[in-house]
């Protein structure tokens, strides 16, 4: 009997433990440390606005520093990001108004269809008027920069918005050039300048932050939020380049 009594002490015991250590127990989240949105020193929703420079054919369609199923599935992920976030987007394109190229490629337009283009005669997409006006309207000061080709459009317009006081990021994985060296020359060119060199997807991690963010997992405008991009652009892409 004495056994018994001890073993159902020792029973009584550890139910005892199990109940204290589960009201004891951590939530997810309880340790996460908000930051202001506005004022984070990392990109977020509220401080970041992307711009998409020339994703046209002519342009395109001699990218070889990246393959371009893989520019064209960084691209559209970059602009699904934006989407998904709120996040400012500034389409511009060179030489369609004057009948030099064509505009904007349907697999990129296609997914901000109501969005106006602003098209130049400028290669630095910095010296137009409306670009600047576009940017300046959203009160944000960090720049995500995609485009091409890297070399040209993409390199001059960050170089300007660095001087014009603007942080600017270039996602090395959303630009391209004729050559690999082009593209590698152009890129160093502008961290020397101070541009930040990041990839689409390290960019809307960062903006992402934590999965309480409610566009992780669902948005009105992407199936599945942010992982859903993930999902879709960035995990059938490992290891691609």
């Amino acid at each position: 009997m004495t056994t018994k009594r001890n073993l159902k002490k020792v029973s009584l015991a550890v139910i005892a433990l199990l109940i204290m250590s589960l009201g004891y127990a951590q939530k997810p989240g309880e340790n996460y440390i908000p930051k202001d949105p506005k004022f984070d020193n990392l990109l977020t929703s509220e401080n970041t606005v992307l711009l998409v420079i020339d994703f046209q054919e002519e342009m395109m369609g001699t990218v070889r520093n990246i393959e371009r199923d893989v520019l064209t599935n960084n691209t559209q992920a970059i602009i699904k990001t934006a989407q998904v976030f709120n996040i400012p987007i500034i389409e511009t394109t060179i030489g369609v108004g004057i009948g030099a190229n064509e505009s904007t490629l349907t697999e990129f337009k296609d997914l901000m269809p109501n969005l106006k283009n602003i098209d130049r005669i400028s290669l630095n997409a910095w010296q137009n008027r409306e670009v600047i006006h576009a940017v300046e309207k959203t009160g944000r000061k960090k720049l995500i920069i995609t485009g091409l080709w890297t070399s040209g459009c993409p390199t001059y317009t960050a170089l300007d918005a660095i001087q014009a006081g603007y942080e600017v990021y270039i996602l090395t994985d959303v630009m391209g050039d004729a050559t690999i060296d082009a593209h590698n020359r152009a890129i160093e060119r502008m961290v020397q300048a101070g541009a930040i060199p990041f990839t689409w997807e390290g960019a809307g991690a960062e903006i992402l932050r934590a999965y309480i963010h409610p566009n992780a997992m669902q948005s009105d405008k992407v199936e599945g939020g942010f992982v859903g991009i993930m999902k879709e652009h960035f995990y059938p892409f490992a290891g691609k380049y």
